[in-house]
């Protein structure tokens, strides 16, 4: 076989690089420690790799998203936890409240830390996580879910959502609850109502949560709601502030409590009810007591603390004090049995994440032991190879001097 010179060459050439790119690229395999550098290495390794490296990358956002959902469970066992010592004191408070010796200034001094339980059962209830949002406000966690009105009572803000947080491919956990369902939607011990003024009113007054001083008799009303509205000075003779209490249901006058004077700060008696409104109402405002199965806890507390400042040493007086304290007790357990049907499921959350990040530690650790079988390099075998393919190119590179110096026209 004839060869040219062109082409002894270019074989020698040829060698000497295939060679370099063998050093070059075992060189490259010991200096990183990945035994597969490009797809080209191993097709089928490369594919396992890249799919084992999506898959913990995947892991670590769960294992980010593990470690937000239990700080803010944490902090939510944390706060139901000061809640619920608050509601034991509570109760103490209520039951030394119906001493019948206590006088309505010792009730008022009971009063006074009732008011500091109420403010600091708020201040849990407002809490924030460690981004910043309220963890009880549902999905609004920019807005403060419990806010306090003109009449000291407290309404919610937020809204019903329920946040969930994936922790795994096919697992999601709820990270927080929402104040409405936690602490507004409890059940009441008897019928009871809610008072509120109506958001349009022009005056300045506001109404008191109210009492049941009639439990019959508000048994026979209920559920129909109670509307106040306040009628033009001219209704009555002489001209004067006056009110008609009315049925909201069809508009009915209540107990000829029609164009009634108005005595600001004196008891409405409807329908077994107390109402009491205070400032200066404004013809065509309108307040509100409706009817409901459910009182909030904060409700609870309030008209609590407003019937020992006010409920007097009468018979009449003591006979509503002992039912809103019985209510009261009544309504501390029904809240109570709700916060701690809540803790419990916190707690079921927190040991989902627990065992779902053992499980993930788990599967990273065969993870990693796979991928460092498909992909880390056999450093003795590496350096072996190296060394023989060094060998060779040098072997290469002497043989390519020599072939250059075969040249006939070296012989003339």
């Amino acid at each position: 076989m004839r060869i040219s010179t062109l082409q002894s060459f270019n074989l020698g050439l040829n060698a000497i690089l295939d060679n370099q790119s063998q050093v070059n690229n075992t060189q490259q395999q010991v200096s990183t420690g990945q035994r597969v550098l490009t797809p080209a290495d191993d097709p089928i390794a490369a594919t396992k790799i890249l799919q084992l490296q999506q898959d913990a990358a995947l892991r670590e956002q769960y294992d980010e998203n593990m470690i937000g959902a239990e700080g803010r469970l944490t902090l939510e066992e944390t706060q139901l936890s000061g809640i619920t010592d608050n509601m034991f004191r509570l109760k103490e408070l209520t039951v030394q409240a119906g001493d019948g010796s206590l006088t309505l200034g010792d009730r008022q001094a009971i009063a006074a830390e009732v008011n500091q339980l109420l403010a600091s059962t708020v201040d849990m209830m407002n809490s924030k996580d460690a981004g910043g949002e309220y963890l009880f406000g549902g999905f609004k966690g920019a807005t403060e879910p419990f806010q306090q009105n003109e009449s000291g009572r407290y309404d919610y803000a937020g809204d019903e959502g329920q946040r969930f947080m994936s922790i795994a491919s096919s697992t999601t956990v709820a990270t927080g609850d929402n104040g409405k369902s936690l602490f507004v939607d409890i059940e009441s011990a008897d019928n009871t109502f809610t008072t509120q003024l109506n958001p349009l009113n022009e005056g300045s007054a506001y109404v008191n949560p109210g009492f049941v001083v009639d439990e019959e008799l508000y048994a026979e009303f209920y559920p129909e709601d109670v509307v106040i509205t306040f009628n033009a000075d001219s209704a009555i003779t002489p001209p004067g502030t006056n009110y008609t209490v009315r049925q909201a249901s069809d508009g009915r006058v209540i107990d000829g409590l029609a164009n009634q004077e108005y005595s600001e700060g004196s008891d409405i008696i409807v329908a077994g009810l107390a109402i009491k409104i205070s400032g200066d109402p404004d013809p065509g405002d309108e307040f509100f007591a409706n009817s409901s199965e459910k009182q909030s806890l904060t409700d609870t507390i309030f008209r609590l603390m407003d019937g020992l400042n006010n409920l007097g040493d009468n018979v009449q007086d003591s006979a509503t004090l002992d039912n809103l304290l019985e209510d009261t007790l009544n309504n501390l357990a029904f809240a109570q049995d709700s916060i701690s049907q809540v803790r419990s499921e916190v707690g079921a959350r927190l040991n989902v994440i627990e065992n779902t990040s053992s499980l993930s530690a788990d599967i990273d650790i065969v993870s990693q032991t796979i991928l460092s079988e498909l992909q880390d390099v056999d450093f003795a075998e590496a350096v072996s190879r190296l060394s023989l393919e060094s060998f060779l190119l040098e072997t290469a590179q002497q043989s390519y001097a020599t072939i250059q110096n075969l040249s006939l026209f070296n012989k003339i």
